[in-house]
């Protein structure tokens, strides 16, 4: 049997999932057209009232193309930061919890700009251990709709203290215990828990993996 094709985008927590098998959960369906295409106007009045959207297409690869290209594509960077005790730090912005990120700056790599903007948010200075994946997120910014492809590591911290950008809007930056991790997640987005799920996904099929490696900075998954 052929591997499974799927990409998941996100409107702040519905989740929009390009692939080339029907669904087995509850979900609303939509088929592109015999392109492969699906219009982004269509996708966005079922965000409106639907939480779980499946686009079912037979080329998944080329269905998200055609949808992006309907949208500004903004590319950004940020981490999993996790020091030695396991402890992972997060932020809270907008009244949710989040991970540090930002957008890549012109003449700046991916890899780059992930290490600056996790230091500019928390006032952790950290080193990349692996590339994790990416994931896209789509909204409405003054009326122009952007998709912001976010490629994420695993980092561990090397100095600083964690202290909140206040000029960005994040008012707290804090070290979370297993416990407060699971806490912080059910009040986060679902781009952020489906990260999380991810990367416990990679570390159960390579439990040996050591994140003191450092990163590969291809490779990008959505």
């Amino acid at each position: 049997m052929a591997e499974m094709k799927s990409h998941t985008i996100y409107f702040t927590d519905t989740r929009v999932t390009v692939t080339d098998r029907p669904p087995t959960a509850a979900c609303t369906v939509v088929e592109c057209d015999a392109a492969g295409s699906i219009s982004r106007a269509n996708i966005i009045k079922k965000v409106e009232t639907d939480k779980f959207i499946v686009v079912l297409t037979p080329d998944p690869d080329l269905t998200l193309r055609l949808l992006l290209s309907q949208f500004v594509v903004v590319e950004a960077a940020g981490g999993v930061v996790r020091d030695r005790e396991g402890r992972t730090l997060m932020i809270r912005c907008r009244n949710r919890w989040d991970l540090p990120k930002g957008h890549i700056e012109a003449g700046e790599s991916a890899a780059e700009a992930a290490v600056r903007e996790v230091e500019e948010e928390t006032g952790i200075a950290v080193e990349l251990r692996r590339k994790i994946g990416c994931t896209i997120h789509c909204y409405d910014t003054y009326g122009r709709w952007e998709a912001k492809r976010t490629h994420w590591w695993v980092m561990r911290p090397v100095a600083g203290s964690a202290r909140p950008q206040r000029e960005e809007g994040i008012t707290e930056a804090v070290w979370c215990d297993k416990a407060a991790l699971e806490e912080h997640l059910s009040q986060s987005y679902s781009t952020i828990i489906d990260l999380f799920a991810t990367l416990e996904r990679q570390q159960a099929a390579s439990p040996a993996a050591d994140d003191s490696t450092p990163a590969a900075t291809g490779g990008a998954t959505h």
